[in-house]
């Protein structure tokens, strides 16, 4: 039986090769930027055992980090007519790297995290509206003492020490696998701009991937996803990189064209590209040895948190229930504190 792969490439080895020197090296930045040193490309963004999965026979298996790497080898073609100077790409192409920009958008310990904290939360949010009558119904059903004094103890001990959910590699991969056929069509109804540097150098991230915060809807209130976002980024290379946009805001310089259009870099279109990367990193970024793309930037701590929560929920605890959690001494500052700890 061939050796299980458990050295996985968050991001892809054949991507970081257009940001490394001529020894597949890449200057890695930690955030917040204290620790920056030079590696090879075979150990940037790899992750042991990130895509292990446990398969219909209960076994650890790599059979899911083979799929995505059949997805990087075409993608990895698309990237060699690009630096070939091919522009528009020919739709084979062109799909293959609208494949590999989603798996991106997908792939990466962003959305494993925001599985979890939304599952994390939503255990949260069943325990307050349940309220002490869905522990007692629960302890009953399970054949335990449902006494007043053993409700009360449960009831408080969900907030005391709360659950938290894990997401594991087999939920990731499977929403990964149900999700990147529909963003990848998004990706490819999108007209795509691309920038080309001369002077100008660009650095990538562990989320190369940036999704530009719709204006609208943030004004709203609400979120921007693939689907309502303005624009999408990525750096393709350290020298090119692409916007996408849809029908209703194509650009000028675009909407007068082809589906697909090629302009030359200016200064402001690389420290915009360069702020997206800064934007979209989780831990990591990386750019050539002899650049400096990050130069002037401040750079944000480590991410650890993807879901925000902004409701108030102690107000959704019903009043006799709050009053048992105020008797044993917890209250609404510390919910709130809860939340924060526990996402």
């Amino acid at each position: 039986m061939p050796e299980r792969a458990r050295r996985h490439h968050v991001v892809s080895r054949f991507y970081l090769r257009y940001f490394a020197d001529e020894l597949d090296r890449v200057t890695t930045v930690m955030l917040p930027g204290e620790r920056t040193f030079t590696q090879n490309i075979a150990n940037a963004s790899v992750q042991t055992d990130f895509y292990t999965v446990i398969d219909n026979d209960g076994h650890e298996s790599d059979l899911a980090e083979q799929a995505l790497s059949q997805i990087e080898t075409l993608a990895a073609d698309a990237w060699r007519e690009l630096a070939a100077g091919v522009w528009p790409l020919p739709e084979e192409h062109r799909e293959a790297m609208a494949a590999w920009l989603a798996l991106q958008l997908l792939r990466g310990s962003g959305v494993r995290n925001s599985m979890s904290e939304i599952a994390t939360h939503a255990l949260l949010l069943e325990t307050i509206i349940g309220g002490r009558r869905r522990v007692r119904e629960a302890l009953q059903a399970a054949g335990e003492p449902a006494d007043d004094e053993t409700v009360d103890r449960e009831w408080v001990g969900f907030f005391k020490n709360p659950l938290r959910a894990q997401v594991h590699a087999n939920h990731h991969v499977q929403h990964l696998a149900q999700l990147l056929p529909r963003v990848t069509q998004s990706l490819l109804d999108r007209s795509w701009l691309l920038t080309v540097f001369q002077r100008k150098t660009l650095a990538t991230s562990d989320h190369p991937v940036f999704v530009v915060p719709n204006d609208d809807a943030t004004g709203m209130g609400m979120g921007t996803g693939v689907e309502n976002a303005t624009v999408l980024h990525a750096p393709l290379t350290r020298r090119h990189s692409l916007a996408m946009y849809p029908p209703s805001a194509v650009p000028p310089e675009i909407s007068a064209h082809e589906r697909d259009v090629r302009v030359a870099g200016v200064a402001a279109v690389a420290l915009f590209s360069n702020s997206c990367v800064v934007n979209s990193a989780r831990r990591f970024l990386f750019h050539h040895p002899k650049d400096t793309p990050l130069a002037g930037f401040d750079l944000p701590q480590p991410r650890e948190r993807e879901v925000a929560v902004t409701a108030q929920l102690w107000g959704w605890i019903p009043e006799d229930d709050r009053q048992v959690l105020l008797d044993a001494e917890f209250g609404p500052d510390d919910l709130n504190a809860l939340i924060e700890h526990m996402l």
